[in-house]
């Protein structure tokens, strides 16, 4: 599984705008997860390079396995850019 500081990561890296839920999940850690995840849906259809394909990959899983959250306090002090391993996916 990724870390938080990795899944922030690619959310901040991947979403399309301030009213997306990956820019609310990347700024505050909230997570609504049906909008995310239908986000990373629409991103996995398009990507080609398997590293954003892994990665979009372990956003989808950590979102399913965090589940709705609010945001979480110090959020924005988590940063990890190693990444995404291929058994992670």
């Amino acid at each position: 599984m990724i870390t938080d500081g990795q899944a922030r990561r690619i959310a901040a890296e991947w979403h399309s705008g301030q009213r997306s839920a990956m820019c609310a999940f990347a700024t505050s850690g909230a997570i609504e997860r049906d909008r995310l995840c239908g986000e990373l849906s629409s991103e996995l259809q398009t990507v080609g390079d398997e590293q954003d394909r892994r990665d979009l990959l372990a956003l989808v899983a950590y979102a399913c396995r965090s589940g709705d959250r609010s945001p979480v306090r110090s959020w924005h002090r988590l940063w990890d850019d190693a990444p995404v391993p291929a058994r992670e996916t």
